[in-house]
C-alpha cells in the first residue's frame, strides 16, 4: 500500500496491532530459541572456544540491539513509515540464522568468530521491536493504548518463553543427523531453520496483512519550519516532550532489564551456594519458579488486554508499585547479619567454596521458602506490571508525534541493562559475594525510585493545546476533548 503513513482512521487498527504482536514474538523468540545449544555446538565445531569468549558472543547480541534500535527508529521517522525498518530487521535476523546454519561448512575462519558475527547480526535485526512499539503507540487511540501495547509486549514475553520450549522439542533429534544439500539437520541447527521460517512468515504477513494506518494525526516536530506564519495559523503544534520525564523512563527501563538479567544470571550458582541444592534440584526449583512467573506474566497481559486496568490502577502508581516491589524483594532476601544460620561449606558441588571465596565464612543463609516465595510474588508481579505501564506512559509522555527514535532509545536502554548486568554482577559476586550484588541492585532501584518520587508530577501524559487537539485526535465534540485529555493522568 502506498502512502500508508498518511492514513488516519481515528480509531485503533486492531488487525495491524495483531501483526505487530506476532512480529514482536518472532523477534523475541530468536534470543532464546537455540541459546542453550550454542555452547555444546561450538565445543563440537571449535575446540578453542572459551567460556570468556562465549560470554562475549552473548554480549554482542545486546550490543547489536543497542546500535540498531535507535537507528531503526530514526529511519522510520525520516521516511514516515515503519514497514521498511521492519523488513530490514527480518532480513538481518534471517541472515544471521542462515549464517549459523552454514557455519559447519564455512572454512578459513575460526567458527567461534562466525558465531559472534551471527549473534551480532541477529541482535541488530531484533532492534526492530522498538519500531513495533512505536507503531502500537500511535496506531491506537488513547483509551486503547494500554491494550495495544499489552498485545505487543505479550508477544515479546511469549517469544522469550517459547524459545527454550522449541529447543526442548528439538532435543529429540540426534547429532550429526541427516545432511540434505550438505547441511546438517540436528538438535543444534534445527532451531535456526525454524527461525528462518519465522522470519519469512513474518515478512509475508507484513506484506499481505499489515496496514500502516494510525489512530491519531501525527504532528512533525519540524512542521513549523516551512512556513512559520501559515503553520502558526493553520497547523496544530504540539509542545516539546518533557526531557526529564523521558530520562526517568529510560532509567526505569534500564533498571527493569538490569535486575531481571542479574537474577537470571546468578540464579543457578546462587541457589546451589545459598541453599546447598544439587544441579537437579536447582534446575527444578528455578524452572518451577520461572514457570509460575511466566503464568503470572501472561495473566497480567490478559488482564490489560481484556479489562480497562488503567482506570483501576493508573500508570504512574503502577510504575511506583512495581519499583517498590523490586526494592522490597531485595530487602527481604538480603542475607542480613542478624540472621542466625550461615551457608554450608562446599560439599561436592553444593555449598560455598571457602577455598575460592573469602566471604563464605561470614555469609548468613536466607530462608529458601522466603526467597522463592518472594521471587514469585514480588518479582512475578513487578516485571510485567512495569513493562506494560511504563511503556504505555512513555508513549503518552511523547505525545502524538512520530516516536521511532525515542522508542529506539528506550529499547537501547533495555539492551544496555542486559549487556552490563552479567559482567557487573559476576564480578561482584566472585569478589565480594551476593551481598555486594544485592547492594548494587538496591542502589540502582532506589535511585530510580527516588527519581520517580522527585519528578512524580512530571510523569504525566503530554497536555495538548485545545486548538491542536481537534486535528490531532479527530474530535468534533469539545466534551470529548476534555474527557480524553484527562484520561490516564493518574
Amino acid at each position: 500500500m502506498s502512502d500508508t503513513q498518511n492514513l488516519v482512521q481515528g480509531k485503533t487498527n486492531w488487525s495491524s496491532i495483531y501483526i505487530a504482536a506476532a512480529l514482536s514474538f518472532v523477534g523475541a523468540v530468536q534470543f532464546s530459541l537455540y541459546f542453550s545449544a550454542l555452547w555444546p555446538y561450538m565445543r563440537i565445531l571449535d575446540n578453542d572456544i572459551t567460556e570468556s569468549f562465549y560470554g562475549w558472543t552473548v554480549f554482542v547480541y545486546s550490543f547489536g540491539q543497542v546500535l540498531s534500535a535507535p537507528a531503526f527508529g530514526w529511519w522510520s521517522n525520516m521516511i514516515k513509515m515503519v514497514r521498511p525498518p521492519l523488513y530490514c530487521g527480518l532480513i538481518l535476523m534471517f541472515t544471521g540464522n542462515f549464517i549459523y546454519i552454514l557455519m559447519e561448512v564455512i572454512s578459513g575462519v575460526p567458527k567461534r568468530f562466525v558465531l559472534m558475527v551471527c549473534r551480532f547480526i541477529i541482535g541488530m535485526g531484533s532492534g526492530n521491536v522498538a519500531t513495533l512499539r512505536s507503531y502500537a503507540s500511535t496506531a491506537s487511540s488513547l483509551e486503547d493504548r494500554s491494550k495495544a501495547i499489552a498485545f505487543v509486549t505479550c508477544g515479546q514475553a511469549i517469544g522469550m518463553t517459547m524459545g527454550p520450549a522449541f529447543q526442548f522439542i528439538f532435543t529429540q533429534l540426534e547429532y550429526p543427523g541427516p545432511a540434505p544439500w550438505g547441511l546438517s539437520l540436528n538438535l543444534y541447527t534445527t532451531p535456526a531453520y525454524l527461525a528462518c521460517l519465522m522470519n519469512v512468515g513474518g515478512a509475508y504477513a507484513l506484506y499481505h496483512y499489515f496496514e500502516e494506518v494510525y489512530a491519531i494525526e501525527l504532528i512533525e516536530d519540524d512542521e513549523v519550519e516551512e512556513d512559520e506564519t501559515e503553520t502558526m495559523q493553520q497547523a496544530p503544534a504540539i509542545p516539546m516532550y518533557d526531557i526529564i520525564a523521558v530520562l526517568v523512563c529510560y532509567a526505569s527501563r534500564f533498571t527493569d532489564m538490569f535486575v531481571r538479567t542479574n537474577l537470571e544470571t546468578l540464579g543457578s550458582p546462587y541457589s546451589m551456594m545459598m541453599f546447598s541444592l544439587d544441579e537437579v534440584r536447582s534446575v527444578r526449583y528455578l524452572s518451577m519458579t520461572q514457570g509460575i512467573i511466566g503464568a503470572l506474566t501472561f495473566a497480567t497481559y490478559i488482564a490489560y488486554i481484556n479489562f480497562d486496568m488503567e482506570k483501576i490502577v493508573p500508570n504512574r502508581p503502577s510504575c511506583l508499585i512495581a519499583l517498590t516491589l523490586m526494592l522490597s524483594f531485595h530487602l527481604v532476601t538480603y542475607p542480613w547479619q542478624f540472621l542466625s544460620n550461615y551457608v554450608d561449606p562446599l560439599n561436592g558441588t553444593t555449598g560455598c567454596d571457602t577455598s575460592r571465596f573469602t566471604w563464605c565464612d561470614e555469609l548468613t543463609q536466607v530462608n529458601i521458602y522466603l526467597y522463592y516465595g518472594s521471587y514469585v510474588i514480588l518479582i512475578g508481579t513487578a516485571f510485567p506490571l512495569l513493562t506494560i505501564t511504563l511503556t504505555t506512559l512513555f508513549s503518552k509522555i511523547l505525545g502524538p508525534r512520530r516516536q521511532g527514535t525515542q522508542q529506539g532509545l528506550f529499547q537501547a536502554a533495555s539492551a544496555i541493562g542486559r549487556m552490563i548486568a552479567p559482567v557487573s554482577a559476576s564480578a561482584l559476586y566472585t569478589g565480594y559475594g551476593p551481598r555486594a550484588v544485592w547492594k548494587m541492585e538496591i542502589a540502582v532501584v532506589g535511585v530510580v525510585l527516588g527519581a520517580w518520587c522527585l519528578f512524580y508530577g512530571r510523569m504525566v501524559e503530554m497536555k495538548i493545546p485545545k486548538k491542536a487537539t481537534n486535528q490531532c485526535f479527530g474530535y468534533e465534540n469539545p466534551q470529548a476533548i476534555e474527557d480524553e485529555s484527562t484520561m490516564s493522568h493518574g
